[in-house]
C-alpha cells in the first residue's frame, strides 16, 4: 500500500521563513538543520511537543501504523502551514518496521543535473532531535551506476524540501531500544521522462526490500497572483472543500484532484500530460514521477495508492494573500 498526502499552497511563505540561519561552517560530514528556528521550531523540546501534538490528533482520528506502507508523499511548507497534513502520513508509518528511508525532494533554486546524492564525506543529517545517519553503503552503490550527480553541501543545506521531513523522521525513527533508521537522501533537478524512468529502474530494488520506505517531498498547487498561477478545475471533483469556505477553494481542489486521480492510477504518462496541459505548479512533480516510475519498475507489484489527507494552507479566499 502506498499512502500519499498533499498540501495545497495558497499563500507564499512569510519573510521570516526565508532566513537561512547561521552562515558559520558546519561540521565536516554533517548537514546542518539550517531551517530550524524559522520554518520549524528549533528548540528540541518545543519541537517534540509540537510534532507529538500533530501526530496525536491523527491517532485520535483513527490513524494507525501500517507495516506494509512502502511510500508516502509529504508536504514541505513551513510546519505551521503543512505539519498537520504531514502528520497524516507519518502517523501511519510503523517505525518498528523501518530500517531505511529513501528521501527524495525537488531542488527549488539550484540547477542540478538529474538526481543528486550527498558527497561521500557526508555521514549524517542533523536535526534538533538528534542526528540521522546516512546509509553510506546504499549511497555508494548508487554512485557506482554513474547516473547520479553530486549534491554540494551548500545546495543541500539551502534546500528545504528534504529538511522539512527530518523532524518527523527523527521523532519516529530514533529511540533507546533501536538503532536509528538510515537515510538515502537525494534531490531531483533537471530530468525528463527518460531520466525519470531510469531512476525508477535504479530505485525499484530498494523499494522492494523489506524495511525500506520512500518519503517523497512535495506540496501540490501553489496558487495565486504571486505565483503567476490562477487556473482552476471543476468544483465537482472537490471532497474536502466542496462547500467552501470560498468557491475557489473547491475549484482549486478540483484541479488538484484531477492530478491526484492519475497518481492513484499510477499513470505516469497521464500525469505528465496533465502537468503539460494544466501547468499545475506542483513543485515536487519530478520526485512524484520518479516514484511512479519506481512503482512501474517493480515487477509483479500489487502496491496501491490511497490519499489520506488533503488541505489548503489558506482558506479565507483566494484573493486574500499576504507577502
Amino acid at each position: 500500500v502506498v499512502i500519499l498526502s498533499f498540501n495545497l499552497q495558497l499563500l507564499s511563505l512569510q519573510p521570516w521563513q526565508c532566513r537561512m540561519g547561521s552562515s558559520r561552517p558546519g561540521l565536516r560530514g554533517v548537514r546542518r538543520p539550517i531551517h530550524a528556528g524559522s520554518w520549524y521550531e528549533g528548540d528540541p523540546e518545543l519541537l517534540r511537543d509540537e510534532l507529538q501534538e500533530m501526530l496525536g490528533a491523527e491517532y485520535a482520528e483513527g490513524a494507525t501504523a501500517d507495516r506494509h506502507l512502502k511510500a508516502v508523499i509529504s508536504p514541505h511548507a513551513g510546519l505551521r502551514y503543512s505539519g498537520s497534513v504531514a502528520a497524516g502520513v507519518f502517523a501511519r508509518i510503523d517505525a518498528s518496521a523501518v530500517q531505511r528511508v529513501v528521501l527524495i525532494g525537488p531542488s527549488h533554486h539550484a540547477y542540478l543535473e538529474g538526481c543528486a546524492l550527498p558527497a561521500e564525506e557526508v555521514q549524517a543529517y542533523r536535526t534538533p532531535l538528534g542526528d540521522l545517519p546516512l546509509d553510506t553503503d546504499t549511497l555508494a552503490e548508487l554512485r557506482k551506476t554513474k547516473d547520479f550527480s553530486v549534491l554540494p553541501m551548500e545546495v543541500d543545506e539551502a534546500e528545504h524540501s528534504v529538511e522539512m521531513q527530518l523532524p518527523f523522521l527523527a521523532l519516529l525513527l530514533q529511540g533507546p531500544k533501536r538503532p536509528p533508521a538510515k537515510l538515502v537522501p537525494m534531490l531531483v533537478g533537471q530530468v525528463d521522462a527518460k531520466a525519470e524512468a531510469l531512476y525508477g529502474q535504479r530505485l525499484a530494488p530498494l523499494l522492494q526490500e523489506e524495511g525500506t520506505i520512500f518519503v517523497i517531498s512535495s506540496d501540490f498547487c501553489h496558487w495565486g497572483a504571486q505565483f503567476g498561477y490562477t487556473r482552476v478545475g471543476s468544483p465537482s471533483l472537490a471532497r474536502t472543500y466542496r462547500d467552501g469556505p470560498h468557491p475557489d477553494n473547491a475549484k482549486i481542489e478540483g484541479l488538484d484532484r484531477e492530478g491526484m486521480a492519475l497518481i492513484e492510477e499510477q499513470n505516469a504518462e497521464g500525469f505528465r500530460t496533465y502537468l503539460k496541459r494544466e501547468g499545475n505548479t506542483i513543485c515536487g512533480r519530478h520526485p512524484i514521477l520518479v516514484l511512479l516510475e519506481t512503482l512501474a519498475a517493480c515487477r509483479g507489484s500489487t502496491l496501491g495508492v490511497d490519499f489520506v489527507k488533503y488541505a489548503q494552507s489558506r482558506l479565507e479566499g483566494p484573493m486574500r494573500f499576504f507577502m
